[in-house]
């Protein structure tokens, strides 16, 4: 069965159910693309019309959503759906704050071509669905070849090259930024200081999901790596309060060489600004150094959750299929400009956007051999607990501004993974 029948089939049997409630609350998360939030809007707008209930959607900012949820459920206010990052699923569903839904996970698997299954795994607790992923985030490195070629410089294919090449253009043009790399304690931070120490052979925990092996020498020397350009100012003192759209607003204003990002940038470029995406090249993220180095990049989601406090199990269902809907998700993957990757591959040759632009050529392999939080491990409640806690990027803060050598920042890091995983074993 293809895309367009299973969930037109779908909708059929939405249209059938009939609804208990007179208002579903949905929260999403910001999507950094005001179309596309504003057409999720309008979906749920459309869906609440369709089935006579009235459907509030709030789009919520990343760097509050964690904190908002938290005090919804505290409150017992939470909404009935709500998006949030898809690694975060063990983590929510760990404390009880959401509801299977393996039913429907098994109608998006049914789709011809099924879906990317590095997000399954994502959505996954105990053998169970948690959560729906709605897209798929892959980082490329977007690099900046105008300033590349003044320098002389080729695109890098090593973090090494990388490093030189920042420290050159920042030494010709001062005012710009090297590696735009967040070193705040946003997500993407969090997220970005991953994919450099994974690139360097770092990781956080064993095959087994358990063991911390956070302290090694790779780590240690990914560590360095950032302290490096830190002193060198070609990642810029600014980047230490970053949120997350601090990177994203440092490349499209044309002062940052280098960002790892997912495509928003791209999108972005396309619709505002020509001459810096002529300028621009997505690229691989860089190689580390040593027999351990590789070219890592985290694959992530934004993903749909069931509130376990909904009383609307059967409509919060309904608005998700809804959404998945050709018509709907189609457009929407469109509106984001290849800022999100639909979940099913069979898109990614179907739709003009993927399979007519050559800029997008790599994003198929990116989504099917991203790595996830938990590496070398599964994605865990553990692994949730301490991203979602910011050890990582509090541990280089620590480097950076309370003067902590590479070595301490990641023997701080390492105490603090172990006490989050001692305190879940209570």
């Amino acid at each position: 069965m293809n895309t367009r029948t299973l969930l037109a089939a779908s909708a059929i049997a939405l249209m059938a159910t009939a609804a208990q409630a007179e208002k579903l609350t949905v929260w999403g998360l910001q999507a950094f693309n005001k179309d596309a939030d504003a057409l999720i809007g309008r979906m749920a707008q459309d869906f609440g019309k369709s089935r006579g209930v009235d459907v509030e959607y709030v789009v919520v900012p990343a760097n509050v959503l964690t904190q908002r949820l938290a005090a919804a459920f505290e409150g017992h206010a939470a909404p009935d759906v709500y998006m949030q990052i898809g690694q975060s699923t063990p983590y929510y569903a760990d404390r009880g704050l959401t509801k299977p839904v393996d039913d429907l996970l098994a109608e998006m698997r049914a789709v011809d071509g099924g879906i990317y299954e590095s997000l399954a795994l994502q959505s996954t607790y105990k053998g169970v669905a948690h959560s729906i992923p709605l897209e798929v985030d892959v980082v490329p490195m977007f690099a900046r070849t105008d300033l590349l070629k003044a320098a002389g410089m080729e695109l890098p294919k090593t973090w090494e090259e990388l490093g030189a090449a920042a420290k050159a253009i920042v030494k010709a043009n001062p005012q710009y930024t090297g590696l735009g790399l967040p070193v705040s304690t946003a997500n993407d931070a969090e997220s970005d200081i991953l994919m450099l120490v994974w690139s360097f052979g770092g990781a956080m925990f064993a095959e087994d999901g358990s063991t911390v092996t956070w302290s090694s020498p790779e780590t240690t020397a990914a560590y360095a790596y950032i302290e490096d350009l830190f002193k060198a100012g070609a990642i810029p003192r600014s980047a230490l309060t970053w949120d997350d759209a601090g990177n994203n607003t440092a490349y499209q204003t044309g002062r940052a060489a280098f960002i790892m990002n997912p495509a928003s940038v791209y999108s972005w470029m396309v619709q505002n600004d020509q001459t810096l995406l002529s300028n621009s090249a997505m690229i691989a993220i860089p190689k580390g150094p040593g027999p351990k180095g590789r070219s890592a990049t985290m694959i992530s989601s934004f993903a749909w959750m069931l509130s376990s406090e909904t009383r609307q199990d059967a409509l919060a269902k309904d608005w998700i299929r809804y959404f998945f809907q050709p018509d709907n998700y189609e457009k929407l993957i469109e509106v984001t400009g290849g800022r999100w990757v639909p979940i099913f591959p069979k898109l990614m040759q179907t739709m003009p956007l993927f399979k007519d632009n050559p800029a997008f050529a790599s994003f198929d392999d990116l989504a099917r051999n991203g790595l996830a939080i938990g590496f070398q491990g599964p994605p865990t409640p553990l692994a949730s607990e301490i991203y979602n806690a910011k050890v990582v990027s509090t541990s280089v803060q620590h480097m950076l501004v309370d003067g902590y050598s590479p070595a301490d920042a990641v023997a701080w890091a390492t105490k603090e993974i172990e006490g989050i995983k001692a305190r879940q074993a209570r």
